[in-house]
């Protein structure tokens, strides 16, 4: 066994179709530089070391250790975790497909093993269900592969890049504490089995409006773009997944200058993206209001950087 062994793997934000992606509509989602690494050692586990307290009394982690240890074979009750974080957990960044996929890359160098990224996307969406039951999968994608890309779930799923004609520049404002995704997606689910004509349509009309955004992305619109964001926000109000706070951070970023705005991931009171021509003046002003903020620009390139090391 290689040990110590090294592994990181980028977060990511859903630019449009967070929920429909669920029921088989497109999404649009890149990766991000802001992710986490993990140390992979030899001591008496399975234990998981992590920089982040306030997870410390979650034993999705130690489960994780052992589901990716016996994809190499590895014992787990050798093994130590060390995980060191940039990405705020529970606010819609893909934490825990990040962490799946940094643990895969650091125990796949244990094993003496390379992955390509097929295997890698393949494997990270069986570990990310350890911590969100049966996920889309795009997640896991944006942490294995990077850059800006269409997605479309399957067995397996449809991942295109998209190639942008100009970056794309974001402010991402979240809350302090964090929300389930689980709960969202699960309450969601109980709605569309009380009214699936209901919800169907609403996953179509986000289908199209991801369609939209594709190609205000290929032509550079910003506006385009940041229309469509409005409108993808409207049909996840529809659909019971957005929160009083995360309206308001979205207001607030309209009020800055945003041409257009809406939550990431899970919502429920989680992140908010926003689009902007000036996305440092934008933070600014939301940040003078207390709001946590970061600026990311999306290249919409997938970035081929090596993740792993002995």
């Amino acid at each position: 066994m290689n040990v110590p062994a090294r592994g990181r793997a980028g977060g990511k934000v859903i630019l449009l179709g967070e929920h429909a992606v669920v029921y088989g509509r497109p999404a649009l989602a890149a990766g991000i530089a802001l992710g986490l690494e993990v140390e992979l050692a030899r001591g008496n586990g399975p234990c998981v070391e992590t920089d982040r307290p306030e997870t410390a009394a979650d034993e999705r982690p130690l489960r994780l250790l052992g589901e990716a240890a016996r994809l190499f074979d590895l014992d787990p009750r050798s093994l130590i975790v060390r995980v060191r974080s940039t990405l705020p957990p529970g606010v819609g960044f893909g934490s825990s497909a990040a962490l799946s996929v940094a643990l895969l890359r650091a125990c796949a160098v244990a094993a003496g093993r390379v992955l390509d990224g097929a295997e890698e996307l393949a494997l990270g969406r069986r570990l990310e269900a350890v911590f969100h039951g049966h996920p889309s999968g795009i997640d896991p994608a944006a942490a294995a592969l990077g850059g800006c890309f269409r997605f479309v779930r399957g067995e397996p799923p449809d991942v295109t890049p998209l190639a942008a004609a100009r970056p794309l520049p974001l402010v991402v404002a979240y809350p302090e504490r964090g929300r389930s995704t689980g709960a969202a997606v699960g309450a969601l689910r109980a709605r569309w089995d009380a009214d699936r004509a209901r919800y169907e349509s609403l996953f179509d009309d986000v289908g199209a409006v991801v369609d939209t955004g594709a190609r205000a992305i290929a032509a550079g619109d910003l506006r385009g773009l940041g229309h469509a964001m409005d409108e993808n926000q409207r049909l996840l109000a529809a659909l019971g997944v957005s929160s009083a706070s995360v309206d308001g951070l979205i207001m607030a970023a309209h009020d800055a200058g945003a041409l257009g705005a809406k939550l990431t991931g899970g919502g429920a009171g989680g992140a908010v993206i926003a689009l902007a021509d000036d996305p440092v003046a934008v933070a600014t002003k939301l940040g003078a209001d207390g709001v946590r903020t970061m600026v990311v620009r999306v290249d919409a390139r997938p970035d081929g950087a090596a993740r792993a090391s002995a």
